[in-house]
């Protein structure tokens, strides 16, 4: 039970994202137990007001109070935590309802970002989604497609790819020429062991 109110929680907080203003949209939550992430310390009954998509106020219940026209989530004796990082995450190839299924089981758990290790191009459409509010998911970062000695047969190869990955706006540090040169050495070196196996 205690799972499904959390998981109701996080839909009523995205759908209210998703809804047009919702940078001017105050959520409330009223009388939850905060874990801070500062001290070892639980603060009781508190209030937490979020405009858009930052925390505003945090304070006592008795003295911080949400605005009439607040989305107000009543958490009395439940606890509310910061959102969770999955920084090793993987989502699949380009089977999208699966990944809409995976995003919504981290949402779900409290994962508010992930970072997929083994990119897809589907994934930068999903990634697209989740920031316009279209589908309720963690923000994503993502990686490109795997680059090694089996997709990567020469330098020319691993440049092309690397600047693909960069005009597709992939997150990771892959952005520069360096990068590329890398990618490139490392190839190069993939296929002088190769040839000594």
């Amino acid at each position: 039970m205690t799972t499904r109110l959390f998981s109701l929680w996080i839909c009523a907080v995205a759908l209210a994202a998703a809804t047009p203003h919702a940078q001017d949209r105050v959520t409330a939550f009223v009388n939850v137990h905060i874990v801070p992430m500062d001290r070892e310390t639980v603060l009781r009954d508190h209030t937490v007001l979020v405009k858009g998509d930052r925390i505003v106020e945090i304070g006592p219940s008795a003295t911080v109070k949400a605005p009439s026209a607040a989305l107000t989530i009543d958490g009395a004796g439940k606890y509310l935590t910061p959102g969770l990082a999955e920084m090793h995450g993987h989502l699949t190839g380009g089977d999208v309802a699966l990944n809409e299924r995976i995003l919504l089981l981290n949402v779900g758990r409290g994962i508010t970002t992930i970072r997929g290790m083994l990119g897809h191009p589907s994934h930068l459409v999903l990634r697209e989604r989740v920031r316009k509010g279209e589908l309720l998911g963690p923000t994503i970062y993502t990686s490109g497609p795997s680059l090694n000695g089996n997709t990567v047969p020469d330098e020319a190869t691993a440049t092309r790819l690397v600047e693909e990955q960069k005009a597709a706006d992939i997150n990771t540090e892959s952005r520069s020429r360096s990068t590329a040169r890398g990618v490139s050495g490392t190839s190069r070196a993939i296929g002088s062991v190769r040839s000594r196996m």
